[in-house]
């Protein structure tokens, strides 16, 4: 069991390292994605939603890979000895990289707040067949379903709040295990579990919304899907 956990952990640590290693405009395309084309006048002065989205989906992918790496460290703990410092020191880089995420996903709801929608590709996102797109590729239900309660409604804020409420979760569930670490004391399994759990439903929810995103853009432009 132990050794078929192990190779799961590493399959996807390697998919993640790989992620990381492009720019950061590939992650857009990950969590979120097109989002921003709902929005009319989503410009800040430098910044915009994009920029936002790519920046918060950039370190969120970024702070799941440090967090597979410490995972990886503690499935091999009954062949090599545990090292707390080297523990702590990847904790520290996913807390780092979580704090950003929230940051921009923050700055996005902001910004989305305050923009108007438009209100014809809101009104593609009321009248999608999210039934329809769920079976024919072979989408989570249960993870689905969230994401049709905001776009079902044009909420594409709600979204944003939803990335954001995700990442201080996560952050909160980070800290305690960074707590029992500072005391050289091994991590409940279970609450590893359950951070992992979080990060790979969030990054799911995410991509959903970008798949929906994608296809209600293409259709409104007139593209193939």
């Amino acid at each position: 069991m132990i050794k078929k956990s192990n190779h799961i952990i590493l399959k996807i640590f390697f998919v993640l390292i790989i992620l990381v290693s492009f720019n950061h405009n590939t992650f857009s395309r990950i969590i979120a994605n097109r989002g921003d084309f709902i929005f009319d006048n989503n410009r800040e002065g430098q910044f915009s939603m994009k920029s936002y989205i790519v920046e918060g989906a950039g370190y969120f992918m970024k702070s799941y890979s440090d967090y597979l790496i410490l995972l990886n460290k503690v499935e091999m703990f009954e062949i090599n000895s545990i090292d707390y410092n080297e523990l702590k020191a990847l904790l520290k880089k996913a807390i780092e990289n979580m704090e950003n995420a929230k940051k921009a996903y923050y700055n996005l709801k902001r910004m989305a707040k305050a923009a108007p929608y438009k209100q014809d590709l809101v009104n593609l996102l009321i009248t999608f067949d999210y039934e329809n797109f769920q079976k024919v590729r072979g989408l989570n239900r249960d993870t689905f379903k969230y994401v049709k309660v905001f776009l079902e409604k044009g909420d594409v804020r709600g979204v944003y709040c939803r990335l954001l409420k995700n990442s201080r979760n996560i952050l909160y569930k980070l800290y305690l295990i960074k707590y029992s670490l500072k005391k050289y004391s091994f991590p409940d399994i279970s609450s590893l579990w359950r951070v992992n759990q979080e990060y790979s439903r969030t990054i799911i929810f995410g991509q959903y919304a970008a798949e929906v995103f994608q296809s209600i853009i293409f259709e409104h432009k007139g593209e193939c899907k």
